[in-house]
């Protein structure tokens, strides 16, 4: 697994190598290998171009936003070679069970902070300004932050 971050954030960069990456880098540097898929979860359309050119020829990538800002025009040459784009609306059932039974074999370690439902908003800013690591779980009721 190869983990891109804003640049310059070291801090989610050595988050995601002690989550198991074999690389941390900035979402502006090319990864040391070409990279047989590619999944976005920052809202920015800029990134598309970036993560084609980051994909082997027949890669993917794939966009699990449920928003992002426009994708800028970009040269065909880095989608030519058979490379795809899709969003998280585009992925079948099929393709998450098929996701289920990788993630089965793989050493998948999260790191959560959860928020009540009622500090969504908090949860919201805590994860754009990089105060929190992992990802915000929201709860029901005053189960509280932990």
């Amino acid at each position: 697994m190869y983990a891109f971050t804003r640049p310059g954030d070291s801090a989610a960069q050595s988050f995601a190598l002690r989550c198991g990456a074999h690389w941390a880098g900035s979402s502006d540097a090319a990864p040391p290998v070409p990279l047989d898929a590619a999944i976005l979860f920052a809202p920015v359309g800029a990134l598309v171009p970036a993560a084609l050119k980051a994909v082997a020829k027949g890669g993917s990538v794939v966009c699990a936003g449920i928003h992002m800002s426009d994708i800028p025009a970009f040269p065909y040459e880095i989608l030519w070679g058979e490379r795809s784009v899709r969003s998280v609306a585009n992925l079948t059932r099929a393709d998450g069970e098929q996701f289920m039974r990788i993630a089965e074999r793989v050493p998948l370690r999260t790191e959560t902070t959860r928020y009540p439902l009622e500090a969504a908003n908090a949860a919201l800013s805590d994860l754009r300004s990089g105060k929190l690591s992992g990802a915000a779980v929201l709860v029901p009721g005053d189960r509280g932050r932990t």
